[in-house]
């Protein structure tokens, strides 16, 4: 006989699981995927034999194997429509049926309402199943699914707590399942204390697998930043170093020059003009912090063939650190060399770099074409780079770190096939007042 019971249960798992993996990357014909393995669950769930009920071992044991066996039938299900490593599928599948569970124990508290006592035990659980379903999985949908989608469960887990949370699940529903052998008269607090338990531990399941989740990303991530801002301060303290030196073989360049002005070999002392007017062609932004970064990511330009403009005064960025500005302007432009390395039309291979300051307000623009799709998330462009996902991204964090430490923030725009991001920062008072103060000077 075919069990419709078994069918129900198996479309609230999968229903569940949807919600969770909407976001997730999706296997070819995926909705013609999706009714097929959903018309799979379905036809395996209901051709499960049933036995009476009753609460001897050997039937709840029964019962258990039967619930564990259509839940692994949905998880197949969403393997085969889904396009996401094993430990990814299993995690989004575990908290479908944590989310189930605590529904179906939310119902049956509901049920204990002596309003609906009146009306049969069947239907009475049909009728507050469409109550309350709906309504708990929208909300977890609202707090959970949107989170996974957020920060892309499916790339970012630890399995740690993926574990954790199937043994807390399991647990509970194996403590629920055979509590009942000892509540043989059915004790209404009996039943009410069992179903507190098993929706308290499916609400931990689900917390330690999205809120610790995230909670664990985070952390990850901001070591991550921690250890390239120290990469970043060790690069701009040689670059400095590197700066240094060159400025005094192009002073003493200067000096051997004006020996050589006499000199038959005019071919030597040609190339000593070359090196010198290029030296001299260097951006002179008036901020030494903001010159070693400019030229140094000027010249990777000229090695890719790219023209680089910068327009500013570089003195607007004083209230900035050395640290901070090497960070800022190095991550942008890095950005933007990646983006137009792309780019085959050597016409469009341009990055433009302005600074303005409005009041008290400081703007860093950067200009660039861009080749394919940029895709944003929360505003924020989401990387394209598929090799080691866990340590890109961190560039646009980093800029977005260093507007907020100074009271700003940061636009990212992409219209076209170009690219705009713009940076503003706020500068105390007093860096305003000396820098109008210039202004009128030299006016």
């Amino acid at each position: 006989m075919f069990e419709w019971g078994n069918c129900i249960f198996a479309a609230q798992i999968v229903a569940a699981e949807c919600l969770f993996m909407y976001s997730y990357p999706k296997r070819g014909m995926f909705w013609l995927r999706l009714v097929s393995g959903i018309a799979a669950c379905m036809l395996l769930s209901g051709l499960y034999p049933a036995v009476p009920y009753s609460n001897s071992f050997e039937i709840q044991a029964f019962q258990f194997l039967k619930y564990i066996f259509i839940f692994a039938v949905t998880v197949a299900a969403m393997g085969f429509c889904f396009k996401v490593k094993a430990a990814a599928l299993i995690s989004a599948c575990t908290a479908a049926y944590a989310l189930q569970h605590f529904s179906y124990q939310l119902m049956r508290l509901v049920s204990f309402i002596p309003f609906w006592t009146e009306i049969a035990s069947i239907e009475r659980e049909h009728y507050i199943e469409l109550l309350i379903f709906p309504f708990t999985y929208a909300a977890a949908w609202a707090v959970f699914g949107r989170m996974a989608a957020k920060h892309e469960f499916y790339k970012n887990y630890d399995i740690r707590l993926i574990l954790v949370s199937i043994f807390t699940l399991f647990v509970c529903l194996i403590i629920n399942r055979f509590a009942r052998q000892g509540n043989t008269t059915g004790n209404i607090y009996v039943l009410i204390s069992n179903a507190l338990y098993a929706m308290s531990c499916c609400m931990l399941s689900l917390f330690i697998s999205y809120n610790l989740h995230v909670l664990s990303i985070t952390r990850a991530q901001n070591e991550t930043l921690e250890r390239i801002g120290y990469e970043e301060r060790r690069q701009f303290e040689a670059s400095k170093k590197n700066r240094e030196q060159l400025n005094i073989k192009y002073h003493d360049l200067k000096h051997v020059l004006s020996l050589l002005e006499g000199d038959r070999n005019a071919e030597v002392l040609a190339q000593y003009k070359k090196v010198i007017e290029e030296y001299d062609s260097e951006v002179r932004t008036g901020n030494e912090t903001l010159d070693i970064v400019i030229n140094e990511k000027a010249d990777t330009c000229r090695a890719e063939g790219i023209a680089f403009t910068f327009l500013g005064n570089g003195e607007l960025l004083s209230f900035i650190s050395q640290y901070d500005l090497y960070s800022l302007f190095g991550n942008i432009l890095d950005n933007a060399v990646e983006a137009v390395r792309k780019i085959e039309d050597r016409a469009k291979r341009i990055i433009s770099v302005t600074v303005e300051r409005h009041g008290n307000c400081v703007a860093v623009s950067a200009m660039n074409y861009f080749a394919g799709d940029i895709k944003l998330n929360d505003g924020l462009p989401v990387t394209t780079k598929t090799a080691n996902m866990d340590s890109h991204g961190f560039g646009v964090r980093s800029i977005k770190l260093v507007a907020e430490k100074y009271g700003g923030g940061v636009e990212f725009t992409a219209n076209d096939g170009i690219f705009d991001l713009n940076v503003y920062m706020f500068a105390p008072q007093n860096e305003c007042r000396e820098a109008e103060e210039e202004q009128a000077a030299e006016v």
